[in-house]
């Protein structure tokens, strides 16, 4: 269970490899800086030019917490822009490691903040991070796209020897998914369009979180492996609604949540 959990927070926290696109929109690394503020402070990230600064505060008392957004290193002015993230019912709220720079002659930057949940129950458990990409123009913040980037779980198979010797020793039952969010290279002008593409596997084959694993028969040694599953592993391009001024897929997402929701 461990491992499993380790393996989902190196997954959620992986810095995007740099791009840019023909318009000229950069993504680029946001990372953490070393401490420099009281112990217990927030971690600060910043671009490599120390250009844009981010954090998250959470007020514990309230259960909320606080994006600040810094146009340089912070040194004791106020936040370029703020956005309330709302309460985080115990969810664990961190920067994304990559900041997207619009090109054009404003200031104008999306950042991210990686929601992760986790649970635990008898024989299994597991955990899911969702990203919040939040446009900063000026003083202002505003929240445009939220998609699954992880997710990993595991769910007790065996409730006896005969379970075990039926399932050849693998038991538990594994979900796997993991999404990558990118430019599109192929823009030419205006805001970046967003690719966005995933991956889940299922362990054994023809695992379902809405079967009984114990009414499926003995496993044979061709099941024991991760099973893709096409219908949550797909491909999809975001662009900018310019009048809801967020972004949209160019075809629905599917409901993913067998690998989503811990």
């Amino acid at each position: 269970m461990t491992s499993i959990l380790l393996v989902l927070v190196l997954a959620a926290t992986t810095i995007a490899s740099p791009a840019q696109d023909l318009a000229g929109n950069r993504l680029e690394a946001f990372a953490a800086t070393p401490p420099q503020g009281p112990e217990g402070a927030p971690p600060l990230h910043c671009t490599a030019d120390r250009d844009w600064c981010a954090e998250i505060s959470r007020d514990v008392d309230q259960n909320t917490s606080m994006l600040h957004v810094f146009t340089g290193t912070p040194t004791g002015q106020p936040p370029a822009a703020t956005l309330d993230l709302g309460s985080d019912d115990n969810d664990d709220l961190t920067l994304w490691p990559s900041i997207v720079r619009i090109a054009g002659p404003g200031s104008e930057v999306i950042i991210g903040v990686q929601r992760h949940a986790s649970a635990s129950y008898s024989g299994g458990g597991g955990g899911a991070t969702q990203l919040q990409l939040i446009r900063v123009v000026g003083d202002e913040a505003k929240s445009m796209l939220a998609v699954p980037i992880s997710g990993s779980l595991m769910i007790r198979a065996c409730f006896d020897e005969r379970d075990m010797k039926a399932r050849r020793g693998a038991c538990h039952d594994e979900y796997s998914f993991s999404g990558d969010l990118t430019l599109d290279p192929t823009t030419a002008q205006g805001p970046p369009r967003l690719l966005f593409e995933t991956l889940a596997t299922a362990f054994p084959a023809g695992a379902s979180r809405n079967g009984d694993s114990t009414a499926r028969g003995r496993l044979r040694e061709s099941d024991l492996k991760p099973t893709r599953d096409p219908a949550c592993s797909y491909r999809r391009v975001f662009t900018l609604d310019p009048v809801s001024d967020v972004y949209t897929p160019d075809s629905p997402l599917p409901d993913c949540s067998d690998y989503t929701a811990p």
